[in-house]
């Protein structure tokens, strides 16, 4: 692996890499871990990749997996970090406090869904990327992508049905 492609790949990927993890796991010391692991896999099998790997895609669908997985492994998702977050809720004294716990419980639920609904909420939610683009990272069909993304919000309000009042 002499010949820099395993480092080229890295220096391209690694901000896409920790910002889906970041997104997801809402702290910075987790999306390091998160990187170095989705790194650490594509170097051990770095052979068996060929030229025709669609690397974005790869990379998006890695980081979303190690994210959840690290969370669930985690039993809890910490509170996001965010210097600049905006208050939803200022006209209310405890304002700031819901919503670091509505943000706490979203995370919670997020890695109960089934895995295909977390990952289409993740990169749909809070990736923001479009349907098709979606379909195409997950290998399949645009309609089965509203169908995860449809049943993961359901699933969400219903567990977070007292913030939605």
């Amino acid at each position: 692996m002499s010949d820099g492609r395993f480092e080229k790949l890295v220096e391209e990927h690694s901000r896409l890499v920790l910002n889906v993890a970041l997104r997801v796991l809402g702290n910075a010391e987790l999306a390091q871990d998160v990187h170095q692991e989705v790194f650490l896999a594509i170097w051990r099998r770095w052979g068996k990749f060929n030229g025709d790997t669609k690397w974005n895609a790869y990379l998006y669908r890695a980081a979303v997996r190690k994210s959840l997985e690290l969370a669930r492994r985690e039993k809890r998702m910490p509170v996001r970090e965010q210097q600049d977050r905006t208050d939803i809720n200022q006209e209310r004294p405890d304002g700031a406090l819901r919503t670091a716990e509505l943000q706490r419980r979203i995370q919670q639920c997020l890695v109960r869904l089934p895995r295909r609904q977390a990952e289409v909420f993740v990169l749909a939610r809070l990736e923001g990327l479009p349907y098709p683009q979606i379909a195409r990272l997950l290998d399949c069909c645009e309609s089965t992508v509203k169908v995860h993304l449809h049943r993961a919000v359901k699933r969400l309000a219903g567990q977070l049905a007292e913030f939605l009042e």
